[in-house]
């Protein structure tokens, strides 16, 4: 086998992992938030109601992220990739024909076991598993595939449902998931490249062993003693505030005077900076090692927040344009940065296992953000107090970082 076939073969499994994640994950969380409104009419309901659906997702989510691992080191990544995105298809071609919103509440449940798949744990995995060089930059590019894909189909689906309706878009919609992801589960995913007989991008001795292995030379016993353990854990619950405020600038557009146009605009100038900043982050962290680029990058995020803060009290739209933009630095870090952060930390024995255990108790706390967030900006009178909860949660990952950089599993291990 060629060395060029070999290098090539692994950015084919990140594309193909990213549509897939794109696809599927994209539209079930991210893209629904397009039809709640619709539906809410159509079923009598509140959007309050109806947004409990992504409650039941996250739930979902936390309740497999644990034995994800597991489940992709035992069974045919292709045939289970294939099967997750035809059940976020379906579910999703189904929805228009629900005459209750019960049923949004059953399918979410299906939905939220096939996508659990296809978030941040499992994407880790597999792309540390192809990649021994440059894993950050792949991670980054994957999650930057998805923010192309809901930047493109966000305004197509609302003009869609202005002239078609809501259910003949989101039909269309489910086609559109599974001719991107489908095709790309059957050719693109396997467990490890070792499972083709190559090797991973930039190994040049031998090819990996499937991660079973790895995932069971770590006890639970060994894994929650490990300081590392709780301070990751406690770094990505701190992550979770401050990741939310992309779906917040609306809200805060309006509280501080701003038209509504401004608030998407914020929203738009957020995603435009979430395709470059994935991959610019990912390669940071591989050629200066995480920790450190972590610091700078998070440091940088300070700044936006009293970007924000100067552009509240100025009352400057375009000045909170561009710091949105810059603030996504927290967004991608709930993604690419914290994956690679858990990478180096954990080590290739505890990655698996204990960046799911993280992700899974995360996404309960993380159910609980957005909450919290507006109840400081009710309680304090606008968003300024919420900015600067924001800056002190940055400052405190940051130390935490320092701290995690000397104390890494495998360190803590020997």
């Amino acid at each position: 086998m060629s060395k060029q076939k070999r290098n090539i073969r692994p950015w084919i499994v990140m594309c193909c992992i990213g549509l897939i994640s794109a696809a599927c994950l994209g539209s079930s969380m991210v893209l629904m938030g397009s039809f709640l409104a619709p539906l809410s009419q159509t079923l009598h309901t509140k959007v309050s109601t109806l947004s409990y659906y992504y409650t039941v997702l996250v739930l979902t989510m936390a309740v497999m992220t644990p034995n994800v691992p597991k489940i992709l080191a035992k069974v045919n990544n292709k045939i289970l990739y294939t099967i997750a995105s035809l059940a976020v298809a379906v579910s999703l071609a189904l929805m228009p024909h629900f005459t209750s919103i019960w049923f949004f509440f059953i399918i979410a449940v299906i939905i939220g076991v096939a996508i659990s798949f296809m978030s941040f744990t499992p994407v880790g995995i597999l792309l540390d598993n192809w990649f021994a060089e440059k894993a950050g930059f792949a991670i980054g590019l994957c999650w930057a595939i998805t923010s192309v894909f809901q930047g493109i189909m966000s305004p197509i689906l609302s003009i869609l449902i202005a002239k078609m309706g809501w259910q003949a878009s989101l039909t269309l919609l489910a086609l559109i998931v599974a001719i991107l992801s489908i095709p790309c589960a059957l050719f693109g995913i396997n467990f490890t490249p070792a499972q083709e007989g190559r090797k991973p991008y930039g190994d040049n001795e031998t090819a990996k062993k499937p991660s079973a292995e790895k995932v069971s030379t770590v006890s639970n016993h060994e894994l929650f003693k490990s300081a590392t353990f709780w301070i990751l854990l406690v770094i990505v619950i701190l992550l979770q505030f401050p990741a939310v405020l992309n779906q917040m600038f609306p809200t805060y557009a309006v509280s501080a005077g701003f038209s509504g146009a401004v608030g998407g605009l914020m929203v738009t100038s957020a995603m435009i900076f979430d395709i470059f900043l994935n991959p610019l982050v990912g390669s940071t962290c591989d050629k200066y090692g995480a920790e450190k680029a972590s610091i700078v990058w998070l440091a940088i995020s300070v700044i936006s927040y009293g970007l924000l803060i100067m552009a509240t009290k100025t009352h400057s739209a375009n000045l909170a344009i561009i710091s949105a933009g810059i603030n996504d630095i927290f967004y991608v870090y709930l993604g690419t940065g914290i994956t690679t952060i858990a990478t180096a930390a954990l080590g290739k024995r505890a990655f698996a296992k204990g960046f799911s255990y993280i992700n899974s108790i995360a996404f309960l706390i993380g159910a609980f953000a957005m909450p919290v967030n507006n109840l400081i900006a009710e309680k304090f009178g606008g968003f300024i107090a919420v900015y600067l909860f924001f800056a002190v949660i940055a400052l405190i990952i940051m130390l935490l970082i320092v701290v995690i950089s000397r104390n890494h599993f495998d360190q803590g291990s020997n």
